[in-house]
């Protein structure tokens, strides 16, 4: 079975950046990575949530996630699961590289795998609020097409309340915790080095 990491947190912007550098690092080891978002299991046009919009573990298709990490971790998966976040429709491409270790990021996903043997390590992602809202608000507005007046209403009556009732509790329940800073990237190549020994 193909070793699958999680990095999850409520930094968005913070857990795609620290993955790529994770990735950019273990392959100049030869170490083959397949990155994953948990972005990409939204519901096919979701009716966002009244209380948490998309910011909760019910916008993620559990049994999609599911079925398509079994797949990939068995190493027979054919193609990855894409969602475009503006018009909320889902899509699959072909799956063409190998891999070693499958990275999977995400804020809202994560909780879904606690009790799966497919998750090999949990680790959480922290990072400064203010740098946080930066980040995400840099994305939303480039990647979404959202307005800055979306993005501030969203994060206050939305994203704040979703992280304290379902991100947060996965801190304690991490093998790690990592800042997202050069250290902290040391010590996640570290860890996922780690799980790659037989």
């Amino acid at each position: 079975m193909i070793p699958l990491l999680c990095l999850c947190g409520p930094s968005a912007a913070g857990k795609t950046s620290m993955t790529r550098a994770l990735q950019d690092l273990l392959e100049s080891d030869g170490i083959r990575v397949l990155p994953l978002s948990c972005d990409d299991y939204y519901w096919h046009e979701w009716t966002p949530d009244a209380v948490y919009g998309y910011d909760t573990p019910a916008g993620i298709d559990a049994e999609a996630l599911l079925a398509d990490l079994e797949q990939l971790c068995r190493g027979d998966a054919t193609s990855l699961r894409r969602y475009d976040m503006v018009s909320h429709q889902a899509r699959h491409e072909p799956l063409i590289q190998a891999y070693d270790l499958i990275v999977l990021e995400g804020a809202f996903g994560p909780q879904l795998l606690l009790e799966e043997p497919l998750l090999r390590s949990m680790v959480y992602l922290e990072l400064t609020m203010p740098l946080r809202l930066w980040r995400r608000l840099l994305r939303d507005r480039r990647e979404r097409g959202h307005s800055l007046a979306y993005v501030i209403r969203q994060t206050v009556l939305e994203t704040l309340p979703g992280e304290r009732e379902f991100i947060l509790p996965l801190k304690p329940q991490a093998d790690l915790v990592i800042q997202n800073s050069m250290a902290g990237l040391a010590t996640l190549t570290e860890h996922a080095r780690s799980l790659l020994v037989p």
